[in-house]
C-alpha cells in the first residue's frame, strides 16, 4: 500500500479517536494567538493539551517513536515561527495536525534519501546498455513534459515522482478530487501520444 494512502488512513483513524472538544479548540485558538504575541507559556499549554495526540499523528506516519518525537519537537518550533500567520478562528487543532503531518512526511522523505540508493538497483546501468539511447529517452520525456500545461506537469510530478494519492494532489492544487483525477488522466493521455505509446 502506498505510504501516503496509508498515512492518510492513519490520520483519519486518529482524528476519529482523538476527538477534540469545542472548548479545547477554543483554547488552542487562544494559545496560538498568544504565541504570536510572544507568550511562551501558551506553547507549554498547547503541548500539555495535545502533545500526545500530535505525537500519535507523527508515529502513525513514521512508524518510529524516536523520529516522531523529533518531528513533534520540530513542529513546535514551526508553530512558534508560523503563529504570526495563523488566522483567528481557524480550526486550531487541524492547523497543528497539518504542521505535524507535513513535518512527518518531510522527515519520511529525508530518511528515504539518507538511506541512499540500493546498490543492487544500480547494477546493469552501464553493463551493455546504450547510454546514448537512455539519454535520448530522457530528453524525449523532458520534452513531452514541457508540452503539458504547468498544472498538469505539477500533477504528474506529484503523482509519479512524489507518489502522492489523487486526494492529496487535489488538496495541494486546490481542486476537487474528481477534477484532479481527470486532469491527471488527460495529462497521461497527452504523454502517451507525445511519447508514441
Amino acid at each position: 500500500m502506498n505510504i501516503f494512502i496509508f498515512s492518510g488512513i492513519i490520520l483519519i483513524m486518529l482524528s476519529i479517536l482523538l476527538v477534540i472538544s469545542s472548548e479545547e479548540k477554543s483554547l488552542l485558538n487562544k494559545y496560538i494567538l498568544d504565541i504570536a504575541t510572544g507568550d511562551s507559556n501558551a506553547l507549554e499549554s498547547i503541548y500539555k493539551m495535545v502533545g500526545g495526540r500530535l505525537l500519535s499523528v507523527a508515529i502513525g506516519i513514521l512508524r518510529n517513536r524516536e523520529l516522531a518525537e523529533d518531528v513533534v519537537q520540530d513542529s513546535f518550533v514551526k508553530i512558534v515561527r508560523y503563529s504570526i500567520n495563523y488566522r483567528k478562528d481557524t480550526n486550531a487543532y487541524a492547523w497543528l495536525c497539518t504542521i505535524v503531518r507535513n513535518s512527518a512526511l518531510n522527515k519520511l522523505k529525508s530518511e528515504k534519501l539518507r538511506q541512499g540508493i540500493d546498490i543492487d538497483s544500480c547494477i546493469g546501468l552501464t553493463d551493455n546498455e546504450d547510454l546514448y539511447a537512455n539519454t535520448l529517452v530522457s530528453i524525449e520525456v523532458k520534452q513531452a513534459l514541457a508540452e503539458l500545461d504547468s498544472r498538469e506537469r505539477v500533477a504528474i510530478w506529484l503523482r509519479y515522482y512524489n507518489e502522492m494519492p489523487v486526494r492529496q494532489i487535489a488538496e495541494e492544487l486546490g481542486m476537487k478530487k474528481s477534477t484532479a483525477n481527470d486532469m491527471i488522466k488527460r495529462a497521461e493521455d497527452k504523454l502517451k501520444v507525445l511519447l508514441g505509446g
